[in-house]
C-alpha cells in the first residue's frame, strides 16, 4: 500500500547528493515544495517500488531485441564461452560504464531535476554523436522511446510531455534520467548501470552455451568490479571511451545475412 505522504501527495522528490539511507524517513517527513516552484518528473508512491517496476526484467522497453553488439562478437569468435564473456564485459562494458556511460547519465540526472529541458537536449546530440555505428545509435533511440512512451503512459508529467514533444526517439541514458529523477543519482546511476550489463547476460543466454547460474555469477562479479569504482564515476567529467571491438561489431552486424537481435 502507498505511504500517507504519497496518498496525500507530500512526497517529495530525492535530490542530488542526498544520502540513500534517508529514503523512508526522507518520504515520510518532506514537506509539499513550496506553491509556484518547478519540479522535475515526480513520481508521488514510492520510489523504490517504482525503480524495481522501472528495472523489472518485465518492464516493455524492448531491451530484450537487442544485443549492441555481442551477436556478432559471438558470431565472429571473439566471445565464445563463459569465461569470454566475463572478460568481455570486464575489459569492454565496465570502463564504457565509468568513464562515459556513467558521468554522462550524472549530467543528465542533473538537468532533469533542474528542468533543463535545453540541456537535456543537448546531452542528447552528444550522445548521439559519440555513438558511431548507426544500429549502435538507433538501439539506445529506440529502447529509449519505447521507455519514453511507457513514462507518458504511466507517469505524465510537464518535463516528460516537453521531451517527448522535442525529442520522442531521445536515447535510452536520457529517458532513463528523467524516469529515475525522484532517486538519490547515486540509486538512480546504479540501476541505469545494472539495466546496462543485465542486458548483455540476456542476450548471451540467447547466444552461448551458457546455464543460469554461471551467468548469474558472472553477472554478480562484474557489479562487483563496477562497484568498487562507481562512485568516484558518479564525480567525474567524461572522457568518452573509444571501442572499436564493439563498434566494429556493430557495423558488421548490421549487414549481417541472418541475425537473432536487431542490434
Amino acid at each position: 500500500m502507498p505511504s500517507d505522504a504519497s496518498r496525500s501527495g507530500t512526497a517529495a522528490p530525492f535530490r542530488q547528493g542526498e544520502d540513500p539511507a534517508n529514503i523512508a524517513a526522507h518520504e515520510s517527513t518532506s514537506p509539499p515544495p513550496p506553491a509556484g516552484t518547478t519540479q522535475s518528473f515526480r513520481y508521488d508512491g514510492d520510489a523504490l517500488l517504482w525503480l524495481m517496476q522501472a528495472n523489472d526484467s518485465q518492464y516493455p522497453s524492448g531491451a530484450y531485441a537487442h544485443s549492441y553488439g555481442l551477436e556478432e562478437l559471438v558470431e565472429s569468435g571473439s566471445v565464445k564461452d563463459a569465461a569470454g564473456l566475463e572478460r568481455f564485459l570486464e575489459t569492454q562494458i565496465v570502463p564504457a560504464l565509468l568513464t562515459f556511460e556513467l558521468p554522462y547519465f550524472v549530467r543528465a540526472h542533473e538537468a532533469a531535476l533542474k528542468e533543463d529541458a535545453a540541456g537535456l537536449l543537448g546531452l542528447d546530440a552528444d550522445l548521439d554523436a559519440w555513438r558511431l555505428p548507426a544500429e549502435t545509435r538507433d538501439a539506445s533511440r529506440r529502447i529509449g522511446s519505447r521507455r519514453l512512451e511507457l513514462l507518458r503512459q504511466l507517469s505524465p508529467s510537464p518535463l516528460v510531455e516537453g521531451h517527448h514533444a522535442a525529442c520522442p526517439f531521445s536515447h535510452h541514458l536520457v529517458v532513463t534520467a528523467i524516469e529515475l529523477s525522484s532517486l538519490p543519482v547515486a540509486f538512480a546511476a546504479r540501476a541505469f548501470a545494472f539495466q546496462t550489463i543485465t542486458g548483455f547476460a540476456t542476450a548471451s543466454m540467447k547466444l552461448l552455451r551458457i546455464g543460469q547460474t554461471a551467468c548469474q555469477g558472472i553477472v554478480r562479479r562484474t557489479l562487483e568490479r563496477l562497484g568498487s569504482h562507481l562512485e568516484t564515476s558518479l564525480t567525474r567529467q567524461p572522457d568518452g571511451w573509444f571501442n572499436p571491438l564493439l563498434e566494429i561489431a556493430s557495423l558488421r552486424h548490421a549487414r549481417a545475412d541472418a541475425r537473432l537481435f536487431i542490434s
